[in-house]
């Protein structure tokens, strides 16, 4: 059998009140949200909690794992929900978790008495709720009147008791929760919470003569609670402090606050913020509220800084510190066109014929396709633009991490957001990585929120808004679009919320080339669903572009054909391209004959038109007289050029038949090609 000191060293954590404190799978190495506790009669001689919230199974086969042991086998049942659990023969059984499509039991709290005896439990679950119970000294819980007859404690009361005779002189940190007390812990700081937040003569004595600093979460009602504890603690603790973090989002707590930066965010620094709050004065809690903090307003008189340059990325695209998206609807190109776009960035080679301002460190995080579907599109435009893999080395990272990564934003029970696992881990990988741009590929994924609602879209885009302004990046997240026909240029196609759409500063349109494009360039059908163009639809931080940007689907073969699958795949990528030049192949001669027959006039004497119902008066039948191999819809384009560059002038004169007013061209004979 391992000792408590190996088995901390083979998990990256660390020894704490006859338990290993280390890492969650999936966390930073900060993290000490997951504890492992010998106990004989457990599978394998310990116990493994998760206070994060997770997979306890997949916990305990990741433990397994690190301490090379075979994967565990649960022999004693399973929960309802599909959990596994494991009995401590020292206490109760846990109740049969009955099934529940609305709700998942994620873990449990204990609270016991000096001597280890446990006195009731906090019970977690997934939507974000609580319940209480204790055991009936039969095997089996009260749930009901839990607090009845039953003296309520501090949670870790035993650890606490230790610390606080070992430590005088350190700080108490009372938390909200439970989670949030545990994760005050890992920092090694000494941290409690009461069930309930209800605080009792008897909890309150155990803090007599201590610094205790309160930890609000970030709305009305932790407010109110850490007041609550404050007034409980007044006379009796040495000093009261109420620490928030204003700078989170609406109900952020310090399980939020360590998760933006753990590396940043530590002990040092979590102490040095509570010591620079004021000392709690129970009269001024309740009698007004606190004053608001500093605007952070200046006088434009007295601001002589040097105004820096927006941090382009490439062309109008994409920019640091902005959010920038592309809307189109499903297989329209747009993954294959950012795909381009981004690996242009992070080899600093121009792929789509938009001007790279510099190489970047460039993060893909495909919410929607696997990993090898993100290979296969990567391998694609690698082949086709002749991408070597020692260019993307260091500078092109990909992550596709499905329902385990989380999502940036989700709701609790009531509806309320709630910061999730995703944005904790995209600040990680942008600071661990030193990332210049990320893209975020399909917005809907990367939250589980109602999108339909203005109020929670603004939450999520908000904290991708602080990401950028925080690491100095891009951030780029494609679209869908709503149903309807295309309409190239409009922002409001895109799907949910308007917004989102608000809160980006460049967002484009990706629409497939349409058939009547198509007819006025001469191109057949096949082309024509090859390509797409893109149109500026809300670029409010640079001019927009008046002539769409125009792009080719094509098809790579990536060479990865085996046996089964001998034909391999085709995988799309895009190139650039241009419209056919209009006046291809109409030489300076061959185009003055052309206006000279105009000017002429049609053998009746009438002049030549480009009205809708012209017939032997239209003027493109001219054109395609002198130029057979063009189209009517290219000839009408070039008829149409000429309008608008003054070369052919409108004028009104009598139809010579039917004596009637009527319009018809003549030449301007200083624009004639020459």
């Amino acid at each position: 059998m391992l000792s408590l000191a190996q088995i901390a060293q083979l998990l990256g954590g660390e020894v704490s009140a006859g338990q290993v404190r280390a890492p969650a799978p999936g966390h930073s190495r900060a993290d000490r949200g997951m504890s492992i506790k010998p106990c004989a009669e457990a599978p394998g001689g310990f116990l493994v909690t998760l206070h994060n919230g997770g997979d306890v199974l997949a916990a305990k086969d990741y433990v397994r794992d690190r301490l090379g042991m075979e994967p565990w086998k649960p022999t004693k049942g399973r929960a309802g929900n599909g959990r596994s659990f494991e009995i401590d023969a020292g206490q109760p059984e846990p109740a049969p978790i009955k099934p529940a499509a609305k709700r998942t039991w994620v873990c449990n709290y204990d609270y016991t008495n000096l001597d280890g005896k446990l006195l009731y439990q906090v019970q977690r679950w997934d939507p974000k709720d609580f319940t209480q119970r204790r055991p009936d000294g039969k095997g089996s819980w009260i749930t009901t009147k839990v607090f009845e007859g039953v003296s309520r404690v501090l949670y870790h009361w035993p650890e606490l008791a230790a610390d606080l005779a070992a430590y005088p002189d350190a700080p108490i940190f009372c938390t909200e929760g439970e989670k949030d007390c545990e994760n005050v812990r890992a920092l090694g700081l000494f941290a409690t919470c009461v069930a309930g937040s209800v605080w009792t003569p008897e909890i309150a004595a155990v803090l007599k003569g201590r610094d205790v600093i309160c930890l609000a979460d970030n709305d009305k009602a932790g407010g109110e609670k850490a007041a609550k504890a404050g007034h409980a603690l007044h006379g009796i603790a040495k000093s009261i402090r109420i620490t928030s973090f204003s700078e989170l989002p609406e109900k952020g707590d310090v399980s939020d606050w360590i998760a933006v930066d753990p590396e940043r965010h530590n002990a040092d620094a979590l102490v040095a913020r509570c010591l620079d709050t004021p000392e709690f004065d129970p009269q001024a809690a309740t009698s007004a509220p606190a004053p608001p903090e500093p605007l952070g307003e200046w006088d434009a008189g007295d601001d002589t800084t040097e105004i820096p340059p927006r941090g382009w990325l490439l062309g109008n695209i994409f920019c640091r510190r902005f959010i920038s998206s592309v809307i189109a609807d499903g297989g329209t190109g747009k993954s294959a066109l950012r795909l381009a776009q981004l690996l242009s960035l992070a080899i600093g080679r121009a792929l789509t014929a938009e001007h790279v301002f510099m190489r970047c460190k460039v993060l893909i995080v495909s919410l929607e396709d696997d990993a090898d579907e993100l290979k296969r599109r990567l391998r694609a435009a690698c082949l086709h633009h002749g991408i070597e893999r020692r260019e993307l080395k260091g500078w092109l990272f990909l992550a596709a991490p499905g329902r385990a990564g989380g999502k940036i934003m989700t709701t609790d029970q009531h509806g309320r957001p709630v910061i999730g696992d995703l944005a904790a881990k995209l600040a990680n990988t942008i600071k661990t990585r030193q990332i210049d741009i990320v893209s975020l590929d399909p917005f809907v994924k990367a939250h589980s929120v109602e999108e339909n609602s203005n109020s929670l879209i603004d939450e999520v885009v908000q904290v991708l808004s602080d990401l950028a302004g925080e690491f100095d990046i891009a951030v780029d997240v494609p679209h869908h679009t709503s149903k309807g026909p295309a309409d190239p240029g409009n922002p409001n196609r895109g799907r949910g919320a308007s917004s989102m759409k608000d809160a980006g500063r460049l967002v484009y349109t990706l629409t497939t080339m349409t058939p009547e494009e198509a007819q006025a360039l001469a191109l057949s059908e096949a082309d024509r669903r090859s390509l797409i163009r893109m149109d500026s639809a809300k670029v409010n931080i640079a001019r927009p572009t008046i002539e769409a940007k125009w792009f080719r689907i094509v098809g790579v073969d990536i060479g990865n054909s085996t046996e089964l699958y001998p034909n391999g795949d085709q995988v799309q990528t895009v190139e650039p391209w241009s419209p056919p030049d209009t006046f291809e192949g109409l030489s300076t001669v061959l185009l003055n004959q052309i206006l000279t027959d105009i000017e002429a006039g049609a053998p009746d004497t009438n002049r030549y038109t480009d009205a809708p119902k012209a017939f032997e008066r239209a003027a493109w039948r001219v054109i395609v007289k002198h130029c057979p191999d063009k189209s009517e819809a290219a000839a009408r384009k070039i008829i149409k050029s000429w309008t608008m560059s003054g070369l052919l002038i409108r004028k009104s004169y009598e139809n010579p038949a039917t004596r009637k007013v009527v319009t018809g061209f003549w030449i301007d004979p200083a624009k004639r090609p020459s």
